[in-house]
Protein backbone atom coordinates (compact mmCIF):
# COMPACT_ATOMS: atom_id res chain seq x y z
CA UNK A 1 0.00 0.00 0.00
CA UNK A 2 1.46 3.18 -1.18
CA UNK A 3 0.85 6.24 1.62
CA UNK A 4 1.08 9.75 0.37
CA UNK A 5 0.63 13.29 1.06
CA UNK A 6 -0.95 15.41 -1.18
CA UNK A 7 -1.27 19.21 -2.04
CA UNK A 8 -4.50 18.99 -0.11
CA UNK A 9 -3.12 17.29 2.92
CA UNK A 10 -2.71 19.85 6.16
CA UNK A 11 1.16 20.70 7.04
CA UNK A 12 0.35 18.37 10.37
CA UNK A 13 -0.35 15.48 8.46
CA UNK A 14 2.64 16.28 6.12
CA UNK A 15 4.65 16.15 9.05
CA UNK A 16 3.09 13.63 10.24
CA UNK A 17 4.39 11.44 7.27
CA UNK A 18 6.54 8.17 8.30
CA UNK A 19 6.95 4.88 6.51
CA UNK A 20 7.00 1.26 8.32
CA UNK A 21 10.51 -0.74 8.01
CA UNK A 22 9.16 -2.86 4.79
CA UNK A 23 8.91 0.93 2.65
CA UNK A 24 11.00 3.74 2.12
CA UNK A 25 9.75 7.48 1.81
CA UNK A 26 10.01 9.11 -1.93
CA UNK A 27 10.03 12.67 -1.62
CA UNK A 28 10.12 15.26 -4.89
CA UNK A 29 10.98 18.33 -4.04
CA UNK A 30 10.59 21.24 -6.53
CA UNK A 31 12.92 24.26 -6.74
CA UNK A 32 11.40 26.57 -9.38
CA UNK A 33 10.41 30.12 -9.09
CA UNK A 34 7.20 31.87 -10.42
CA UNK A 35 8.70 33.77 -12.87
CA UNK A 36 10.51 30.63 -13.74
CA UNK A 37 7.44 28.64 -14.22
CA UNK A 38 6.09 31.71 -16.26
CA UNK A 39 8.83 31.62 -19.08
CA UNK A 40 9.57 28.08 -19.12
CA UNK A 41 5.87 26.77 -19.66
CA UNK A 42 4.60 26.76 -23.85
CA UNK A 43 2.36 28.79 -25.27
CA UNK A 44 0.10 25.74 -25.41
CA UNK A 45 -3.60 26.07 -24.14
CA UNK A 46 -4.11 22.77 -23.07
CA UNK A 47 -4.66 20.57 -20.28
CA UNK A 48 -2.95 17.69 -21.42
CA UNK A 49 0.27 19.52 -21.83
CA UNK A 50 -0.14 20.47 -18.10
CA UNK A 51 3.06 19.94 -15.69
CA UNK A 52 2.34 16.54 -13.79
CA UNK A 53 3.47 13.80 -11.38
CA UNK A 54 2.45 10.55 -11.62
CA UNK A 55 3.03 7.53 -9.29
CA UNK A 56 1.56 3.97 -9.13
CA UNK A 57 -1.12 5.28 -11.80
CA UNK A 58 -2.25 8.68 -10.10
CA UNK A 59 -1.82 11.50 -11.26
CA UNK A 60 -1.00 14.83 -9.70
CA UNK A 61 -1.80 17.66 -11.97
CA UNK A 62 -0.08 21.49 -11.91
CA UNK A 63 -1.82 24.29 -13.87
CA UNK A 64 -1.09 27.32 -11.71
CA UNK A 65 2.62 27.59 -10.05
CA UNK A 66 0.62 27.40 -6.44
CA UNK A 67 -0.25 24.12 -7.20
CA UNK A 68 3.51 22.96 -7.56
CA UNK A 69 4.03 21.99 -3.81
CA UNK A 70 6.40 19.14 -2.61
CA UNK A 71 5.32 15.33 -2.61
CA UNK A 72 5.89 12.43 -0.37
CA UNK A 73 5.26 8.78 -0.36
CA UNK A 74 5.72 5.87 1.28
CA UNK A 75 6.87 2.85 -1.53
CA UNK A 76 7.75 -0.86 -0.84
CA UNK A 77 11.81 -1.31 -1.21
CA UNK A 78 11.20 -4.93 -2.42
CA UNK A 79 8.80 -3.60 -5.59
CA UNK A 80 9.44 -1.44 -8.44
CA UNK A 81 8.06 1.72 -8.63
CA UNK A 82 7.87 4.24 -11.59
CA UNK A 83 8.08 8.26 -10.80
CA UNK A 84 6.71 10.09 -14.25
CA UNK A 85 7.30 13.68 -14.20
CA UNK A 86 6.42 15.56 -17.28
CA UNK A 87 6.35 19.66 -18.43
CA UNK A 88 9.38 20.70 -16.14
CA UNK A 89 13.01 21.01 -16.47
CA UNK A 90 15.21 18.54 -15.13
CA UNK A 91 16.49 20.78 -12.75
CA UNK A 92 13.60 22.32 -11.17
CA UNK A 93 13.00 19.51 -9.51
CA UNK A 94 15.17 16.80 -7.22
CA UNK A 95 14.09 13.02 -6.33
CA UNK A 96 15.10 11.24 -2.94
CA UNK A 97 14.45 7.58 -2.11
CA UNK A 98 15.40 6.74 1.49
CA UNK A 99 16.71 9.67 1.96
CA UNK A 100 19.23 9.41 -0.46
CA UNK A 101 19.48 11.53 -3.51
CA UNK A 102 17.97 9.60 -7.19
CA UNK A 103 19.45 10.38 -10.30
CA UNK A 104 16.61 11.43 -12.60
CA UNK A 105 15.65 8.67 -15.29
CA UNK A 106 14.84 8.63 -19.48
CA UNK A 107 14.21 11.65 -20.76
CA UNK A 108 11.73 11.94 -23.59
CA UNK A 109 9.67 15.10 -25.38
CA UNK A 110 6.56 16.00 -23.75
CA UNK A 111 5.72 19.41 -24.68
CA UNK A 112 8.27 20.92 -27.38
CA UNK A 113 10.17 22.84 -24.50
CA UNK A 114 9.94 20.39 -21.45
CA UNK A 115 10.94 16.71 -21.34
CA UNK A 116 8.93 14.02 -19.26
CA UNK A 117 11.05 11.97 -17.24
CA UNK A 118 10.80 8.24 -16.08
CA UNK A 119 12.49 7.30 -12.27
CA UNK A 120 12.62 3.79 -11.20
CA UNK A 121 12.78 3.46 -7.55
CA UNK A 122 13.01 0.17 -5.21
CA UNK A 123 13.89 -3.29 -6.33
CA UNK A 124 13.46 -3.17 -10.62
CA UNK A 125 14.34 -5.35 -13.44
CA UNK A 126 18.25 -4.96 -14.11
CA UNK A 127 19.52 -4.75 -17.32
CA UNK A 128 20.78 -8.62 -18.25
CA UNK A 129 24.34 -9.25 -18.89
CA UNK A 130 25.09 -10.59 -21.39
CA UNK A 131 27.51 -13.12 -23.29
CA UNK A 132 30.62 -11.86 -25.02
CA UNK A 133 29.31 -13.15 -28.29
CA UNK A 134 26.43 -11.11 -27.70
CA UNK A 135 25.18 -7.47 -27.69
CA UNK A 136 22.75 -5.39 -25.49
CA UNK A 137 19.69 -4.03 -27.02
CA UNK A 138 17.63 -1.80 -25.23
CA UNK A 139 14.45 0.30 -26.59
CA UNK A 140 12.65 3.12 -24.19
CA UNK A 141 9.68 3.57 -25.18
CA UNK A 142 7.34 6.51 -24.09
CA UNK A 143 3.82 5.96 -24.84
CA UNK A 144 2.65 10.11 -24.97
CA UNK A 145 -0.67 10.79 -23.99
CA UNK A 146 -3.97 9.50 -26.24
CA UNK A 147 -6.65 7.32 -25.27
CA UNK A 148 -6.81 5.48 -28.46
CA UNK A 149 -2.61 4.76 -29.08
CA UNK A 150 -1.95 1.78 -30.40
CA UNK A 151 1.35 0.79 -31.61
CA UNK A 152 3.48 -2.09 -32.21
CA UNK A 153 7.43 -2.30 -32.93
CA UNK A 154 9.45 -5.17 -33.22
CA UNK A 155 12.98 -6.76 -34.30
CA UNK A 156 14.00 -8.75 -37.10
CA UNK A 157 17.04 -11.03 -37.80
CA UNK A 158 18.69 -10.75 -41.21
CA UNK A 159 16.93 -13.87 -42.47
CA UNK A 160 13.59 -11.43 -42.11
CA UNK A 161 13.29 -13.67 -38.78
CA UNK A 162 11.13 -11.79 -35.44
CA UNK A 163 13.53 -11.34 -32.53
CA UNK A 164 11.42 -9.34 -30.39
CA UNK A 165 8.05 -7.99 -30.56
CA UNK A 166 6.17 -5.90 -27.95
CA UNK A 167 2.58 -3.91 -27.93
CA UNK A 168 3.59 -1.42 -25.31
CA UNK A 169 0.37 0.32 -23.60
CA UNK A 170 -0.48 2.74 -21.61
CA UNK A 171 -0.83 6.54 -21.00
CA UNK A 172 2.01 8.60 -19.38
CA UNK A 173 4.21 5.34 -19.14
CA UNK A 174 7.73 4.93 -19.93
CA UNK A 175 8.63 0.99 -21.06
CA UNK A 176 11.85 -0.48 -21.89
CA UNK A 177 13.18 -3.34 -23.24
CA UNK A 178 16.18 -5.82 -23.46
CA UNK A 179 17.37 -8.19 -24.74
CA UNK A 180 20.60 -9.85 -25.43
CA UNK A 181 21.15 -10.80 -29.12
CA UNK A 182 24.47 -12.03 -31.00
CA UNK A 183 26.38 -9.24 -32.21
CA UNK A 184 28.70 -11.52 -35.05
CA UNK A 185 27.91 -11.55 -38.83
CA UNK A 186 24.84 -9.80 -37.38
CA UNK A 187 22.05 -7.48 -39.23
CA UNK A 188 18.75 -6.08 -37.20
CA UNK A 189 16.03 -4.32 -38.52
CA UNK A 190 13.84 -2.20 -36.20
CA UNK A 191 10.29 -1.34 -37.02
CA UNK A 192 8.02 0.27 -35.46
CA UNK A 193 4.48 2.12 -36.49
CA UNK A 194 0.71 2.26 -35.62
CA UNK A 195 -2.30 4.53 -35.15
CA UNK A 196 -1.81 7.62 -33.92
CA UNK A 197 -3.19 11.30 -34.72
CA UNK A 198 -0.51 12.39 -36.83
CA UNK A 199 0.03 16.12 -36.56
CA UNK A 200 -2.36 16.55 -33.85
CA UNK A 201 -1.18 18.67 -31.26
CA UNK A 202 -3.39 18.25 -28.84
CA UNK A 203 -1.74 15.41 -27.41
CA UNK A 204 2.03 14.62 -26.51
CA UNK A 205 3.49 12.27 -28.90
CA UNK A 206 4.92 9.08 -28.35
CA UNK A 207 8.88 9.17 -28.76
CA UNK A 208 11.62 5.93 -28.35
CA UNK A 209 15.28 5.67 -28.36
CA UNK A 210 17.25 2.50 -29.68
CA UNK A 211 20.78 1.23 -28.47
CA UNK A 212 22.83 -1.61 -28.95
CA UNK A 213 25.93 -2.62 -27.87
CA UNK A 214 25.70 1.30 -25.94
CA UNK A 215 25.54 2.83 -28.77
CA UNK A 216 22.45 5.35 -29.97
CA UNK A 217 20.60 3.83 -32.88
CA UNK A 218 17.62 5.83 -33.19
CA UNK A 219 15.71 8.09 -31.15
CA UNK A 220 12.77 9.83 -32.65
CA UNK A 221 10.53 12.72 -31.04
CA UNK A 222 7.49 12.47 -33.42
CA UNK A 223 5.47 9.46 -34.65
CA UNK A 224 6.44 7.89 -37.44
CA UNK A 225 6.60 4.68 -39.17
CA UNK A 226 10.09 3.94 -39.20
CA UNK A 227 12.69 1.74 -39.71
CA UNK A 228 16.60 1.31 -38.89
CA UNK A 229 19.14 -1.28 -39.42
CA UNK A 230 21.90 -1.99 -37.28
CA UNK A 231 24.44 -4.84 -36.41
CA UNK A 232 28.61 -4.73 -38.11
CA UNK A 233 27.10 -6.85 -41.32
CA UNK A 234 24.63 -5.01 -42.95
CA UNK A 235 24.01 -3.86 -46.38
CA UNK A 236 22.38 -1.38 -48.48
CA UNK A 237 18.61 -2.77 -48.93
CA UNK A 238 18.64 -1.77 -52.68
CA UNK A 239 21.75 -0.99 -55.20
CA UNK A 240 22.17 2.82 -54.12
CA UNK A 241 23.95 3.51 -57.69
CA UNK A 242 20.64 2.85 -59.55
CA UNK A 243 17.80 1.45 -57.68
CA UNK A 244 15.28 3.62 -55.41
CA UNK A 245 14.47 1.88 -52.58
CA UNK A 246 10.59 2.01 -51.90
CA UNK A 247 9.12 1.60 -48.28
CA UNK A 248 5.79 0.06 -47.39
CA UNK A 249 4.16 -0.08 -43.99
CA UNK A 250 0.55 -1.44 -42.62
CA UNK A 251 -1.01 -1.42 -39.19
CA UNK A 252 -3.89 -2.96 -39.08
CA UNK A 253 -5.30 -3.73 -35.32
CA UNK A 254 -8.66 -5.83 -36.21
CA UNK A 255 -7.71 -9.21 -35.18
CA UNK A 256 -11.30 -10.98 -35.12
CA UNK A 257 -11.47 -12.44 -38.33
CA UNK A 258 -8.73 -13.13 -41.34
CA UNK A 259 -8.33 -11.55 -44.25
CA UNK A 260 -5.97 -10.11 -46.84
CA UNK A 261 -5.02 -6.79 -48.49
CA UNK A 262 -3.75 -7.09 -51.79
CA UNK A 263 -1.09 -4.70 -53.43
CA UNK A 264 1.06 -4.21 -56.45
CA UNK A 265 4.03 -2.20 -57.60
CA UNK A 266 3.67 -1.19 -61.14
CA UNK A 267 7.15 0.36 -62.76
CA UNK A 268 6.64 2.78 -66.04
CA UNK A 269 10.11 3.31 -68.16
CA UNK A 270 10.92 4.64 -71.41
CA UNK A 271 6.56 4.17 -71.97
CA UNK A 272 6.14 0.49 -70.67
CA UNK A 273 4.90 0.01 -68.09
CA UNK A 274 5.00 -3.54 -65.57
CA UNK A 275 3.94 -5.09 -62.64
CA UNK A 276 7.38 -5.68 -60.79
CA UNK A 277 6.12 -6.79 -57.03
CA UNK A 278 3.06 -8.05 -56.10
CA UNK A 279 1.23 -9.86 -53.14
CA UNK A 280 -1.28 -9.66 -50.10
CA UNK A 281 -0.97 -8.07 -46.37
CA UNK A 282 -2.77 -10.95 -43.93
CA UNK A 283 -4.61 -9.95 -40.97
CA UNK A 284 -5.93 -11.80 -38.18
CA UNK A 285 -4.78 -13.16 -35.11
CA UNK A 286 -1.20 -15.08 -36.50
CA UNK A 287 -0.13 -12.37 -37.85
CA UNK A 288 1.42 -9.30 -36.57
CA UNK A 289 -0.36 -5.89 -37.05
CA UNK A 290 2.89 -4.44 -38.51
CA UNK A 291 3.45 -5.13 -41.97
CA UNK A 292 6.32 -3.90 -43.75
CA UNK A 293 7.89 -4.63 -47.28
CA UNK A 294 11.10 -3.23 -49.20
CA UNK A 295 11.05 -2.56 -52.82
CA UNK A 296 13.32 -1.94 -55.21
CA UNK A 297 12.89 -0.28 -58.21
CA UNK A 298 15.42 1.54 -61.25
CA UNK A 299 16.21 5.09 -60.31
CA UNK A 300 14.31 7.37 -62.42
CA UNK A 301 11.42 5.20 -63.42
CA UNK A 302 7.95 6.65 -62.34
CA UNK A 303 6.33 4.04 -59.37
CA UNK A 304 2.62 3.35 -58.99
CA UNK A 305 1.56 1.87 -55.87
CA UNK A 306 -2.04 0.24 -55.64
CA UNK A 307 -3.77 -1.80 -52.71
CA UNK A 308 -6.98 -2.85 -52.55
CA UNK A 309 -9.41 -3.71 -49.08
CA UNK A 310 -11.25 -7.29 -48.79
CA UNK A 311 -15.04 -7.31 -48.80
CA UNK A 312 -15.30 -9.34 -45.20
CA UNK A 313 -19.10 -10.50 -44.50
CA UNK A 314 -19.56 -10.72 -40.66
CA UNK A 315 -23.38 -11.31 -41.30
CA UNK A 316 -24.44 -13.15 -44.28
CA UNK A 317 -27.67 -12.53 -43.66
CA UNK A 318 -28.18 -8.57 -43.30
CA UNK A 319 -24.82 -8.42 -45.86
CA UNK A 320 -22.87 -6.12 -43.18
CA UNK A 321 -19.23 -6.02 -44.34
CA UNK A 322 -16.92 -6.00 -41.88
CA UNK A 323 -15.40 -2.33 -41.19
CA UNK A 324 -11.80 -1.26 -41.57
CA UNK A 325 -9.28 1.39 -41.03
CA UNK A 326 -5.56 0.51 -41.73
CA UNK A 327 -3.12 3.10 -41.67
CA UNK A 328 -0.19 2.84 -43.75
CA UNK A 329 2.44 4.46 -45.94
CA UNK A 330 4.39 4.66 -48.27
CA UNK A 331 7.97 6.60 -48.98
CA UNK A 332 10.80 6.63 -51.74
CA UNK A 333 13.79 7.16 -51.16
CA UNK A 334 13.16 8.78 -47.66
CA UNK A 335 10.70 11.19 -49.17
CA UNK A 336 6.95 10.58 -48.05
CA UNK A 337 4.34 9.91 -50.66
CA UNK A 338 1.45 9.17 -48.64
CA UNK A 339 0.90 8.51 -45.16
CA UNK A 340 -3.13 8.29 -44.38
CA UNK A 341 -5.46 6.36 -42.02
CA UNK A 342 -7.61 4.62 -44.74
CA UNK A 343 -11.21 3.86 -44.60
CA UNK A 344 -12.32 1.01 -46.19
CA UNK A 345 -14.59 -0.51 -47.58
CA UNK A 346 -16.39 2.32 -49.50
CA UNK A 347 -19.26 3.07 -48.17
CA UNK A 348 -22.11 5.61 -48.66
CA UNK A 349 -19.05 7.42 -50.10
CA UNK A 350 -17.03 7.90 -47.16
CA UNK A 351 -14.35 5.55 -47.54
CA UNK A 352 -12.58 3.53 -50.34
CA UNK A 353 -12.24 0.23 -51.84
CA UNK A 354 -8.87 0.85 -53.00
CA UNK A 355 -5.97 3.60 -53.20
CA UNK A 356 -3.54 4.04 -55.91
CA UNK A 357 -0.09 6.15 -55.06
CA UNK A 358 2.11 7.63 -57.78
CA UNK A 359 6.13 8.28 -56.93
Amino acid sequence: MVVQKTADDSPAVIAALTCNETDALLQVKYNITEDEWDSLRPNIDNWRYTPFLSLQGNDIRYENFVDLTDYEACLPRDECSEVVVGGLPTDAYKISFGGKAVDIGQEFVFDGRNPVTSTELGTCTKPPICKDTEALLDIQYWGGYYNYNQHSFRVEDKEGNIVLHREPEGLYSVNQTYACLPKDDACYTFLIGGRYAWGDTRFPPPSYSVFFDGKPVRRSDSWLFDSVQFGGSCKPRCNEDNESLIEFFLYDRTRDVEYEYEWDLTVTNRNSSATVSSGVVPQGADNPPLAHKIMCVPKGSCSSFSISAPNVIVNVTTNETLFLYPVYSLAMDNVTYRKVEWYAPEDNGFGSDNQTTNM
